[in-house]
């Protein structure tokens, strides 16, 4: 069998955060705790069409996570501001305004008087579709256990290095910005096929002066990126050691991965190194801060298996739903590539069967 096909469908990615907020009634707080629904929209996007809509400043409104624009996903975002519920409800709105593709809307949480920010997140839940399984695949699953333990490796997955169908390249610009070189950062930003890309194109200014115009939180993204992308090749080459002949190589979207081919051979990274230390850069008091935390290079979870039956968009082949939770900064792709790898044994060619990925529909909304 091959790796099976995620999201092919919006709906096929559910993602919902889990935060335990301290709030405080409105006469004591100074922000607006919202749950965001989004589709088809970056957190970064879905941000700046906030502060849009309620007249703040785009640094008012904060995010505690990154979810991915390919998928149904739900979030909390802070902005400072006490909003009324007429606030709520005229920026709604302008979220349904928008195509059906890219949407959104918000509900009150309540208010508190703290902004969000990056590291606070407790985790998400996912519930995902698994497309294309050949006959074989879905047999084992259904008659498997409905509930599986999955140790894997913690890796940063491609949607990290850049949006759905376009380059993996974040990390070459965020590169390029560390290196003090905005010209080819927005060289390579003007092909990344991103919201941020699409302004870069009608840019006709100095380069810098472009970065000077972009929310400062996407520039400490894209150098975030290049981080990742350098504890990717640590964790990978660790692997690799610790692991021996259980490793198989995978490239994904022109990304080069390692994947153990047995619980055994994740346990024994896990052993040899349970965290390696990675760079982080936030925006904190009006500058990008550089520091550096531990982040395991091993991730636990329970995946339940649901629905094992044909699948509609690729005739005489199989779909099944998954659902978890991961800590914050866990992947769910990554979760489940590695999971298909271990349990079914897919090859080592990284992408889904090829004449199942050429059998999704037009106007199905697949993203690579």
């Amino acid at each position: 069998m091959h790796l099976p096909l995620l999201k092919a469908l919006p709906e096929d990615f559910r993602v919902t955060e889990a935060l335990a907020l301290d709030t405080a009634p409105p006469d004591a707080s100074t922000h607006t705790y919202l749950l965001l629904w989004k589709r088809g929209l970056t957190t970064h996007e879905a941000l700046g069409r906030l502060a849009e809509a309620f007249g703040v400043d785009v640094q008012d409104v904060a995010a505690a996570g990154l979810k991915d624009e390919d998928g149904i996903t739900e979030q909390f975002v802070s902005v400072r501001a006490v909003l009324s519920p007429g606030d709520v409800d005229r920026a709604n709105t302008r979220g349904r305004a928008g195509s059906g593709d890219r949407a959104w809307h918000v509900t009150t949480h309540g208010t508190g008087a703290t902004a969000l920010r990056t590291g606070v997140l407790d985790g998400n839940c996912f519930r995902l579709v698994a497309r294309g399984l050949d006959a074989t695949a879905a047999e084992a699953l259904a008659e498997g256990p409905q509930r599986h333990t999955h140790y894997f490796v913690n890796y940063y997955d491609t949607q990290r290095f850049g949006v759905p169908g376009g380059p993996k390249q974040t990390h070459l610009i965020g590169g390029a910005l560390l290196a003090g070189n905005e010209d080819s950062a927005l060289d390579l930003l003007r092909r990344s096929g991103s919201a941020e890309g699409a302004r870069a194109l009608e840019h006709q200014g100095p380069a810098e002066e472009f970065f000077k115009l972009l929310d400062p939180r996407v520039p400490v993204f894209y150098r975030c990126a290049h981080a990742s992308y350098e504890w990717n090749a640590q964790v990978r080459s660790l692997l690799q050691e610790a692991a021996g002949r259980d490793v198989t190589l995978v490239e994904r979207e022109g990304l080069p991965y390692a994947f153990a081919t047995t619980r055994e051979a994740v346990l024994a990274l896990a052993a040899r190194c349970p965290e390696l230390d990675y760079v982080r850069y936030r925006w904190t008091d009006g500058k990008c801060v550089r520091s550096t935390a531990a982040r395991p290079t091993v991730l636990q979870t329970h995946i339940s298996v649901h629905r094992v039956e044909p699948d509609p968009l690729h005739p005489g082949r199989f779909a099944c739903a998954l659902s978890f939770f991961l800590p914050s900064g866990g992947y769910a792709t990554a979760a489940v590539h590695q999971w298909f790898v271990q349990t079914l044994g897919a090859p080592a060619d990284g992408v889904p069967d090829a004449g199942v990925a050429a059998a999704v529909p037009a106007g199905s909304g697949r993203r690579a």
